[in-house]
């Protein structure tokens, strides 16, 4: 399919009533089929391991202004579009938007520090978020949309985080299919790499991420802004860029052939799947969340050495605290979930820790709506509860949901006499 783009007129020559207009008048259908073509041709090029038409590809991607407008058009739409980087700038006007895709360019790119913040994690612990400025996070849109193809053709096939159409149940459901059987394997490896998105190594990104090396290093070495003080950034990809998961991902993607490697080759180094799968070994990751079934203890071992190998060029290491060998007896959580065997049965839950941070939330609400009506107080916590069940309704959650709803009954009740006080 050969595309005929739109003359692209120079930024310049336009008013911003003109520039206006022009927004307003994409047809944004047309713009994603385009997009949509190209990175279909570059998911064909990558599957087949035909890098040379992936590069020409990719380039065309990037340069076309269709890909800019999407770009453009997905920084200005998300969560933190009204949140602006170093130099204050916030797109908010169609001529903004229009401005920015027409300046869009590779050409004498050079991205700006970021803003570093810090927000609380589950555990306590501050982790940080480094914002960049509009412009940047355009440009990494523009490039992830070439990696987001690439990534989805060519990476781990048991990898389920940041793919197009792959999310959190759909793990749940490998991992249940892996575990679920008698003669299911017995053992658990949870790995937990330490500080992944921040100690990724720069050099093997540069070697081994395929988007313009240039522009990419430029995304990786832009150093960030805190308390006033310019602070270089040497290693990792900063938390906060839309470029960073697929880069964090792309970075873990061949963990599964290394496994297969180990334990399902044959005497002659091929990799056969088919092949009898002796040590039970199964892997299964979400972002950088990962976990390994296998037959025995030992086995488990000699899986972390596995795991381990892979990660040293790539300047991470597993976490020996935070790195377990379970048995399914005694369960083990990932994603929000405790899978556990009792008496030979499969039965996933909701985890402890993902029941007190729905019990947090809603308490968290509640502290703030005392003064609030219960019109406003029910609009706020049915979006909390009802996503919080719709993603555990696949798991054993029954005696859960019960226990909790008593729970919440008995806060609400509490809301209702603290707000009512003078009513008895």
């Amino acid at each position: 399919m050969n595309v005929r783009e739109p003359e692209i007129t120079s930024v310049t020559d336009l008013t911003d009533k003109e520039l206006t207009q022009q927004w307003k008048i994409i047809d944004w259908k047309r713009v994603k089929e385009v997009v949509n073509n190209l990175q279909s041709r570059i998911a064909s090029a990558a599957k087949n391991g035909n890098w040379k038409t992936v590069n020409k590809l990719s380039r065309l991607l990037t340069r076309s202004f269709y890909a800019k407008l999407l770009s453009v058009r997905k920084v200005t739409t998300n969560k933190g579009s009204r949140t602006p980087g170093i130099d204050g700038v916030i797109w908010s006007s169609s001529a903004d938007k229009m401005r920015a895709a027409l300046q869009l360019t590779n050409k004498g790119y050079r991205a700006k520090p970021l803003t570093r913040k810090y927000i609380r994690k589950k555990s306590g612990k501050l982790r940080p978020l480094s914002i960049p400025t509009m412009f940047d996070r355009a440009m990494q849109t523009l490039h992830s949309l070439v990696l987001g193809a690439i990534e989805s053709a060519a990476g781990d096939k048991t990898s389920f985080g940041f793919k197009p159409y792959r999310s959190t149940k759909d793990a749940y459901a490998y991992l249940h299919l892996c575990l679920s059987k008698k003669v299911s394997p017995e053992w658990i490896v949870e790995g937990d790499i330490k500080a992944c998105f921040d100690e990724i190594s720069h050099n093997w990104i540069l070697d081994n991420i395929p988007i313009d090396k240039r522009i990419l290093k430029e995304f990786l070495k832009a150093g960030y802004i805190e308390n006033y003080h310019l602070f270089p950034t040497e290693k990792g990809t900063p938390q906060g860029g839309p470029i960073s998961p697929i880069i964090g991902n792309m970075s873990l993607n061949g963990l599964e052939n290394a496994l297969a490697m180990r334990f399902y080759s044959r005497s002659d180094g091929t990799i056969d799947k088919s092949h009898q799968n002796r040590h039970k070994v199964n892997y299964v990751r979400f972002a950088d969340d990962l976990v390994v079934t296998t037959d025995s203890p030992e086995t488990a071992l000699e899986i972390v050495d596995v795991i381990q190998a892979f990660l040293d060029p790539r300047g991470l290491k597993l976490s020996e605290e935070k790195t377990l060998v379970t048995n399914i007896s005694e369960g083990f959580n990932f994603l929000g979930w405790n899978f556990r065997k009792y008496k030979g049965k499969l039965l996933p839950k909701p985890s402890k820790d993902s029941q007190k941070e729905i019990i947090k939330k809603i308490r968290d609400v509640l502290h703030k709506a005392k003064a609030w009506d219960q019109d406003r107080l029910i609009q706020t916590l049915n979006p909390i509860i009802r996503g919080w069940a719709e993603y555990h309704n696949h798991a054993v959650s029954s005696a859960i949901f019960n226990k909790l709803d008593e729970i919440v009954y008995n806060m609400l009740i509490s809301w209702a006499k603290r707000r009512h006080s003078n009513k008895g």
